[in-house]
C-alpha cells in the first residue's frame, strides 16, 4: 500500500512540473505593444490566425503584441489567459507603451515626400511606423495646420503614407503608393486610404488593388 501511494504521489508530482514547464508565461506589462493588421493578412504576422486583436477601422485591426530582442511577436490568447488585466485593458497598456516608445513628431527625417506629388511617406527605424496611426497627438495639428484635411494609409508595418492635399493628382498618387507598398513590403497591413475625422481615422476608399 505504502509502495502504491509513493508511486501515485510521484506520478502526480512529474504530472505537475510537466504541466509548469508547459504552461505559457504571462506578457510583462512593459513589453505590449499594439500593431496593426488586417483580417485578410494578419496570418502573415508570425503567429498564425489565433492572435489576441479587436476591430479598429474598416479592414483594419489592432494585433496585441510583445516587444522581444527578435522583434515584435503577437501574442496569442492563451498567453492572456491568466492575465487578471481583461483584453481591452491590456490593449490600453499596449497603446500606452507606444506612445512612450514613440514620441517623435511625424515631420522630421523620417519623412520624405514624393517626387511627383504632394504625398508624403513616413518610415521610422523601428517596427511601429504604421501603429503611430493608433496616436491621434502625433496627427491633430498636421490636420489642423491643413484646415483638416488629411488622408493617411498604412500599407505595411514599416510605412505610411498620407497627404494634406485633396487636388486629384495627389489623390491618386496616395492611392497607387499605397497599392504598391501593400503588394511589395514585409507584413502587409491593407491599401485602405483613411480620412482624418478630428480626433481619429475613418475609411474614405477601401482602394483595393486591381
Amino acid at each position: 500500500m505504502r509502495l502504491h501511494r509513493r508511486l501515485l504521489l510521484a506520478g502526480l508530482l512529474l504530472v505537475a512540473c510537466a504541466r509548469k514547464r508547459t504552461s505559457e508565461p504571462e506578457p510583462l506589462l512593459p513589453s505590449l505593444r499594439v500593431v496593426l493588421a488586417s483580417e485578410t493578412t494578419f496570418g502573415q504576422l508570425g503567429a498564425g490566425a489565433d492572435v489576441v486583436r479587436r476591430s479598429w477601422v474598416g479592414p483594419i485591426i489592432q494585433v496585441l503584441a510583445e516587444e522581444t530582442p527578435d522583434g515584435v511577436v503577437p501574442l496569442p490568447p492563451k498567453r492572456i489567459a491568466g492575465s487578471k488585466l481583461s483584453a481591452d485593458a491590456l490593449f490600453e497598456r499596449g497603446l500606452a507603451n507606444l506612445r512612450a516608445a514613440a514620441p517623435q513628431p511625424i515631420l522630421g527625417d523620417r519623412t520624405v515626400k514624393m517626387a511627383k506629388a504632394n504625398v508624403q511617406i513616413t518610415r521610422f527605424a523601428d517596427n511601429h511606423t504604421a501603429a503611430r496611426l493608433l496616436l491621434p497627438e502625433l496627427w491633430s495639428k498636421l490636420a489642423a495646420d491643413a484646415g483638416g484635411s488629411l488622408f493617411a494609409a498604412a500599407p505595411a508595418r514599416d510605412i505610411i503614407v498620407w497627404t494634406t492635399s485633396t487636388d486629384e493628382n495627389d489623390q491618386r498618387a496616395l492611392r497607387g503608393q499605397a497599392r504598391t507598398a501593400f503588394q511589395s513590403r514585409s507584413y502587409p497591413i491593407s491599401p485602405a486610404i483613411l480620412r482624418w475625422t478630428g480626433s481619429g481615422w475613418s475609411v474614405e476608399d477601401v482602394n483595393p488593388v486591381p
